[in-house]
């Protein structure tokens, strides 16, 4: 999950270096020096780290089963966790991080005196994964649910913008009672009429077996309607693909064996979510999710873990009869290891992993538009204190607004209600689709994407806001994210497992393999580095 990215402080931010001020000049010349002594820094911490492993003699490395040495590249979420397992079972660690911070898509931004979730902000309770892993940490106490207040949905074509509640109950979008107002406000009446045909007709036996894509399942059971008004909706703005890309048993597990069980769409979803409430199938951190980081971050070091920042890997070399047959190449640096794991995003990943492999096992790595931009924006606005759309909203992909969904983070998350006090409000808004282009992130311009953020915001929640209004505002960028499984991600995970597996010691982990999610990020990466351990 080493997910390139950054974070822009926007108000009164000059795009260009030519129209700098002698002052402005002065601090980029100080940020550039800032930067090379990072880079220096780096060096220094990894030449120590491999001056360490070769004072080793030979006898120590034979008779000592303790101090085998672990290198993982990558300082996401996954090669965190993939470090304190690899600790916990008596390794020396080594983190290799490209980027300056730790988290990869877990991170967080400073905006007007308050530490806000720049990335993943919550985490599915469904399964007790995260939960379990926080209690490990001792984190448990600090887990927080929402306000449990609904999410919206977004609709409307040219100007004409509608904004309703989404269902209570449902999964994905997908409603668990389809003849209700909820659902035939958004839907309109045709289309609830087609949705509840789900209820009596059969369910189709070879569905238990063969592969089904999402929106595959959603149209056949609920029809059309159902698919672009509400599912797609949903998971646009939450995985930021299409349903189409997406296998139902990684969007959904358990949802497949619902519906035998139950003969229905509808029923199975309901049959999954019980009576929850809004907001109870996720919760967070108290102070945000990036609290997970700094946790990981200061037990591992706290663990003689070494966490080298800047420290970009090139290549690593691979000779099984050499008494350390990793070495990794960082910074002209060569580390040997005994085991590797890869933690990055795909592209980075592949490149590392494509020249070990033999010509007949290279996994291809197609070039897919997947930039997906986060701005954050603290507003004084008294008028948000009734949370006019709930704790954020989704937005359909003919509305007429660019975003695609918003959170009202103070609306949602109590603590930062707190922080933030009554009248100041945070609201996150998220662009860009995988698989589709979106000019305004591609293009770079932070001031025209904070404009439409601003724009956007007004529009979705009902609130006029203004450039005035804003009191501080940044951007996280995401340059490779992924969506969940589809079939050609599992033939290419299954084409890696098959390639990987002729090399004893090398794991590779991260959510283009998991899947999207902490859940799915860790609970994919326990078993992976467990399934190797010596």
């Amino acid at each position: 999950m080493n997910v390139e990215g950054a974070a822009y402080m926007t108000r009164n931010q000059r795009n260009s270096p030519a129209s700098e001020k002698p002052s402005e000049r002065s601090a980029t010349k100080a940020r550039r020096d800032l930067a090379s002594d990072t880079a220096a820094h780096a060096l220094r911490l990894l030449e120590k780290v491999r001056s360490a492993a070769e004072s080793r003699t030979a006898k120590d490395r034979v008779t000592d089963p303790q101090t085998p040495h672990a290198i993982v590249v990558g300082g996401g979420i996954a090669g965190l966790v993939a470090a304190r397992e690899l600790r916990q079972t008596g390794y020396r660690v080594t983190v290799l991080e490209a980027a300056s911070s730790f988290g990869g898509c877990v991170r967080r931004v400073d905006v007007a005196g308050l530490e806000i979730d720049a990335g993943a902000e919550s985490f599915a309770v469904r399964g007790g994964t995260v939960v379990s892993y926080l209690d490990e940490l001792d984190l448990g106490e600090k887990i927080t649910p929402t306000t449990g207040v609904d999410a919206w949905l977004i609709q409307g074509e040219g100007e004409n913008l509608v904004a309703n509640p989404l269902p209570a109950t449902s999964l994905m979008g997908i409603p668990a009672q389809v003849r209700n107002d909820d659902v035939r406000r958004i839907i309109g009446r045709a289309a609830t009429v087609r949705a509840a045909a789900d209820l009596v007709t059969p369910m189709p036996k070879k569905w238990a077996t063969e592969k089904l894509s999402l929106a595959e399942v959603v149209r056949n059971r609920m029809g059309q309607g159902v698919l672009d008004a509400l599912v797609a909706p949903v998971v646009n703005g939450v995985y930021s693909t299409d349903p189409a890309r997406i296998d139902i048993d990684a969007a959904a597990p358990g949802l497949r064996a619902a519906m035998q069980e139950t003969g229905s769409l509808a029923k199975a979803v309901a049959k999954l979510q019980g009576d929850a409430p809004a907001g109870s199938r996720v919760a967070g951190l108290d102070g945000g999710m990036y609290t997970l980081v700094t946790t990981l971050t200061e037990q591992l070091t706290a663990a003689s873990v070494a966490l080298v920042a800047n420290s970009p890997v090139t290549k690593i070399d691979h000779d099984p009869q050499a008494p350390h047959p990793y070495t990794v190449h960082s910074l002209g640096q060569e580390l040997t290891a005994d085991r590797v794991v890869i933690a990055t995003e795909a592209q980075a990943a592949l490149n590392l992993l494509n020249p070990m492999f033999e010509d007949s096992k290279r996994i291809s790595s197609e070039a897919v538009s997947n930039s997906v931009a986060l701005v954050v924006l603290v507003v004084d606005k008294p008028e948000l204190d009734e949370a006019p759309r709930g704790s954020g909203a989704l937005v359909a992909q003919n509305a007429p607004v660019v975003a695609k969904a918003l959170t009202h983070a103070s609306a949602k998350w109590p603590w930062l209600a707190e922080q933030s006090g009554p009248g100041t409000h945070v609201v996150r808004l998220s662009f860009g689709r995988i698989g589709q282009h979106e000019p305004i992130v591609e293009s770079g311009d932070t001031q025209a994407l904070l404009e439409q953020a601003i724009k956007d915001a007004s529009k979705i929640l009902g609130v006029q806001l203004n450039q005035g209004d804003v009191v501080g505002s940044a951007i996280s960028r995401f340059n490779d994210m992924v969506p969940l499984q589809g079939e050609e991600a599992s033939a290419r995970r299954a084409q890696l497992q098959d390639a990987v597996q002729d090399f004893d010691g090398l794991d590779v982990v991260g959510a283009w393999l998991a899947g999207t999610g902490l859940a799915r990020v860790i609970g994919h990466t326990r078993r992976s580095v467990a399934i190797s351990a010596r």
